[in-house]
């Protein structure tokens, strides 16, 4: 089985949304996937801030129609979006231990699809040196 690693960093939605979307279409083709959010990303997955739909500034101006045309096709819930790739297939979904202090982000704050919080070391170790794949966002 092939293994990808995916690496998310920005915390705008557009781009965490394009990362699970990425991530589900993996697992769906029978690759394991070990996602790490880490830096901005990794501040923006607690159960508070998951929800807050805010858009890169190209947006500008198209932000309501956007987030009218993701609910009405069911892509506004981060969270059930990283569940369904997590039954999906092999997906394993893991946050930064610093950034979450960068951040002031406790451990109870956190979502519930996220497996485990692990240094950048540890995910080097146990995700990037086996993977055969790298996607950075």
């Amino acid at each position: 089985m092939k293994k990808i690693a995916v690496i998310i960093t920005q915390g705008g939605w557009n781009n965490l949304f394009q990362a699970c979307e990425w991530i589900s279409l993996a697992a769906a083709s029978g690759m394991e996937v070990s996602a790490y959010f880490r830096d901005e990303a990794a501040g923006r997955m607690t159960t508070a801030k998951i929800k807050e739909l805010t858009m890169s500034s190209d947006y500008r101006g198209r932000e309501a129609f956007v987030r009218d045309l993701l609910r009405t096709e069911n892509k506004a819930d981060l969270s059930k979006i990283m569940q369904l790739a997590k039954e999906t297939g092999n997906v394993k979904f893991s946050v930064c231990k610093d950034s979450l202090r960068y951040f002031e982000v406790k451990v109870e704050e956190l979502i519930p699809e996220l497996d485990e919080v692990q240094t950048a070391e540890a995910f080097w170790k146990e995700t990037m040196l086996s993977a055969d794949q790298v996607l950075t966002f």
